[in-house]
């Protein structure tokens, strides 16, 4: 048993570093006046899915790409109703991302931004149809806490006053440039639950975590009107 887990952090840690040779990214390609903002490396269980939400720092987002530790993960965003498809329609200041994993060990993906200046939209789409058309997209909204060895954190986000909670998640990250050494994933634990109308995350680590893994984990909110 123990050779298998020292075999299977060797497995990963080869996967992170092909990966990481992979090649530049895209987020800015073709986009004047373009941002890049990377994410932080975020786990994806076995044969699962991760979620996260990345913001731009100003302007909204033009352009998309990720990093993966393996093909067996893929990567889509939720993109918002609306013509044209276009900057400020189908996406606003942040894009929520969703990692699907078809592999049999923990995986990692990193989301990336390309930021340009706002030009008109941004706001919620609707689409006209002679039946009912569907509903305002969601709004996300989350927190961040920042984990170290041998702690116990919190994280809290609720809805507006006037939007209902309708979904919740919470994902661990790694805020490094390079894919983090995977085997640092059982080394941080987190959990969430819905209190009224917040989501609460709880976070914890063990003296075995580094301070130089960056661990964070997130906790988010999807709310509708």
């Amino acid at each position: 048993m123990k050779a298998f887990g020292i075999a299977l952090v060797a497995a990963l840690a080869l996967a992170a570093a092909t990966a990481a040779g992979a090649g530049a990214t895209n987020e800015c390609h073709g986009i004047q006046r373009c941002i890049p903002v990377a994410g932080p490396w975020v786990v994806v269980p076995p044969h699962s899915t991760a979620e996260y939400l990345l913001t731009c720092p100003q302007g909204v987002v033009g352009g998309l790409d990720a990093q993966v530790t393996s093909r067996a993960v893929h990567v889509s965003f939720d993109g918002r109703l609306g013509a044209p498809v276009a900057p400020g329609t189908t996406t606003t200041r942040y894009s929520f991302f969703r990692a699907v994993s078809s592999s049999g060990a923990v995986q990692a993906f990193q989301p990336r931004l390309g930021c340009v200046p706002t030009q008109g939209g941004g706001g919620r789409s609707t689409v006209s149809a002679r039946i009912s058309p569907p509903g305002p997209s969601l709004e996300y909204r989350a927190r961040i806490v920042v984990i170290g060895p041998s702690q116990v954190k919190f994280a809290r986000v609720g809805c507006e006053p006037n939007e209902t909670l309708v979904g919740a998640w919470h994902a661990i990250a790694f805020r490094t440039a390079k894919p983090p050494s995977l085997q640092h994933v059982s080394l941080v634990q987190a959990t969430h639950r819905i209190s009224g109308r917040r989501v609460v995350a709880t976070a914890t680590s063990t003296d075995a975590l580094s301070v130089d893994a960056h661990a964070i984990v997130q906790v988010g909110a999807e709310c509708g009107p």
